[in-house]
């Protein structure tokens, strides 16, 4: 990437968008500054292999916010004059309660865009766990035939079916037979920008067994067995998990709108606010009630042992 910007040339590895390019060049010398005291970042990039170096990440998501600054800021301006010249009539409360938008949209976009790589990390990490104990048996039977470590992980990385368990075995793959690393600092690598804590555990485990004269197959065993056995465990709490969830959805849900309902029937036949009892009939049913199920379905997705 050619550019007349001081720091491109620490992303010039990276085939960057267009509109990443562009990103950079405008916040790239402040997102390297950025990513200088916070370092964590690039971690996060390489377990959610979000494959951006972290300054231009960071660039282009600083991009991103002021876009959707100016997007929410400008239909607000536009209101605010034809309310100020009066070729609109809406209460002045309603301008003023909507000033601060821009501010928070772009907070709230600003924030989701550093915590992606840990939610996308995370997903992988559920992936990997979910498959490793069958991909341990694959991975035992390989060295029961007598594989080498680079073809027990090269064999793994062509099987689909292990999901991410098979592109975290093409990475290994990838540093022994492009980067020319040997096994173990290639295993050393893979367990470090792993977001599975399982998989960290197997890799060091298996460095450990190749640098001590160990044996692959027995250990490859044991460690199904064990993930397996964890697996079950990780289920049945699952399991029991969305039963009380079931509950708490019938409770929060069904049951305690039908209550407001009546309340709000009752105390209307008593000579309360009819507008005022829509408004909060409209609130709950449109906005209540949606964000409620939103939010058992986020909850019941994320403690899902599966990806």
């Amino acid at each position: 990437m050619r550019s007349r910007h001081p720091t491109t040339n620490r992303v010039n590895d990276v085939a960057l968008r267009r509109y990443e390019r562009l990103a950079y060049r405008w916040f790239g010398a402040r997102s390297l500054k950025s990513v200088e005291r916070s370092p964590r970042l690039k971690l996060s990039l390489q377990k959610a292999h979000i494959y951006l170096r972290p300054e231009a990440y960071l660039a282009a998501a600083t991009l991103t916010t002021l876009l959707v600054v100016i997007g929410t800021a400008l239909p607000i301006l536009v209101l605010a004059v034809a309310v100020a010249t009066g070729a609109l009539v809406v209460p002045l409360r309603l301008v003023v309660l909507l000033l601060p938008v821009p501010l928070v949209a772009g907070a709230m976009m600003y924030l989701l865009a550093t915590v992606l790589p840990d939610l996308r990390a995370a997903t992988r990490a559920r992936d990997i766990n979910a498959k490793l104990p069958y991909a341990l048996n694959y991975l035992a039977t390989m060295a029961a035939a007598g594989a080498t470590p680079e073809q027990v992980f090269a064999n793994l990385s062509k099987q689909p079916i292990y999901g991410a368990v098979a592109h975290e075995a093409a990475w290994i793959t990838r540093d022994v037979n492009l980067l020319g690393a040997d096994i173990v600092s290639a295993l050393a690598r893979a367990s470090t920008r792993s977001s599975s804590e399982k998989w960290q555990d197997l890799l060091q485990g298996a460095i450990t067994a190749l640098t001590s004269g160990g044996d692959l197959k027995t250990y490859f065993a044991t460690k199904a067995d064990q993930y397996t056995f964890e697996n079950r465990q990780d289920q049945k709490r699952f399991l029991e998990g969305l039963g009380v969830l079931a509950e708490s959805f019938v409770t929060v849900v069904v049951a305690a709108p039908l209550f407001l309902i009546v309340i709000l029937s009752v105390m209307t036949s008593l000579g309360g606010s009819a507008d005022q009892t829509l408004l909060l009939g409209y609130m709950l049913i449109f906005i209540m009630l949606p964000l409620s199920q939103l939010g058992f379905a986020v909850t019941i997705k994320t403690m899902t042992p599966e990806a």
